[in-house]
């Protein structure tokens, strides 16, 4: 590890048209000793060529140009080549803030903390910038027991009891890294086309070797709702992958030994992905007759129905409460309309 250096890991695939955005908010950042490591994922646009380009400017890019494997791994092999002290991960259709690293790598070195966790802004695709997201947490370090306890707990979900919100965001691009710890740990990124909201997944399996992380309480990354970068189409095995996705997290937590408050936590995204799947199938292609049977389908799955009985909803977003109280009462035409309004 080179003490200073923060390695920077853009996976890149098919976004030639915001790629030299991002970088340019990379390569300007206030801090300088970067290491910017472009990983072209068999992109099948220009995006290798202006990757190539990009690194005859500046000498602290390489380039890396390997066969499609998806998300998850071209960061892995971003890890596998990074030399700096401290990583971090942006997708390469977003952009940052050119002050980021310096702040969060200054308040990893003067917290000596294995992760720096910063907010966002969304931005739409008229290039409007919407309301920053800044975690306001109780501390702005945690460590030992309390990394898990507290802070991965409201990290995972609010508090749907007591109404308590953090604004954590459980994202790999929200983050610092070091390095080294992820290097001990032997930690790697699973694959989106195996495990769906992989970061989740791959956050929860990282946690059980943080011994420190510090809060950055800014908004610091741009995530842009960039035309054609959302899908509109629902897949039939869409739904399947979300109830994965909770029995392989929950599988995880058990194995690491979390708390049951962090297995309780595990509904929230769980149920949010749900709700996009159902507004997916609402404002599919379809006859609606197809729709409210698809929308019946998921209504009607028992694990659905367990987990949000055993839920309290007590504290949650209006809209989003009678939503699910809606889908307890397995009302497929109040869901449908409801979604319809939302979407």
């Amino acid at each position: 590890m080179r003490k200073g250096v923060v390695s920077v890991v853009l996976p890149i695939y098919n976004v030639e048209k915001y790629l030299n955005r991002c970088i340019k908010s990379v390569i300007n950042q206030s801090y300088k000793n970067l290491e910017i490591i472009l990983v072209d994922d068999g992109s099948p646009d220009n995006c290798p060529t202006l990757c190539d380009e990009w690194a005859k400017k500046d000498n602290r890019i390489k380039v890396i140009h390997k066969k499609n494997a998806g998300l998850g791994y071209a960061r892995n092999t971003g890890i596998e080549n990074a030399t700096g002290e401290y990583i971090c991960f942006f997708d390469s259709d977003d952009y940052i803030a050119l002050d980021t690293i310096e702040k969060a790598y200054s308040l990893a070195v003067q917290e000596k903390s294995d992760m720096v966790v910063f907010g966002f802004c969304n931005v739409k695709a008229n290039g409007e910038t919407g309301k920053a997201v800044i975690p306001h947490t109780e501390k702005t370090a945690f460590s030992g027991q309390e990394v898990q306890d507290i802070f991965l707990v409201d990290l995972i979900g609010p508090d749907v009891k007591n109404g308590k919100q953090t604004n954590l965001w459980m994202s790999a691009w929200a983050c610092l890294y070091s390095l080294e710890m992820i290097q001990k740990a032997s930690w790697r990124f699973v694959s989106e086309r195996e495990i769906i909201s992989e970061d989740i997944y791959s956050l929860l399996g990282l946690y059980k070797y943080v011994s420190r992380v510090s809060v950055l309480p800014e908004a610091l990354y741009f995530y842009c709702e960039n035309t054609g970068s959302l899908t509109h189409t629902y897949k039939q095995d869409r739904y399947n992958k979300i109830k994965n996705f909770y029995k392989v997290c929950y599988q995880l937590a058990t194995e690491n030994n979390y708390s049951d408050n962090v297995k309780d936590r595990l509904s929230y995204p769980y149920l949010s992905n749900t709700i996009a799947a159902m507004k997916m199938i609402v404002g599919a292609e379809q006859p609606k007759k197809e729709r409210l049977k698809q929308l019946e389908t998921v209504i009607n799955d028992e694990m659905l129905q367990e987990v949000i009985n055993k839920t309290s909803l007590t504290k949650e977003k209006m809209l989003r409460k009678l939503l699910l109280e809606a889908i307890k009462r397995r009302r497929k035409e109040l869901c449908y309309w409801m979604l319809k309004a939302k979407g």
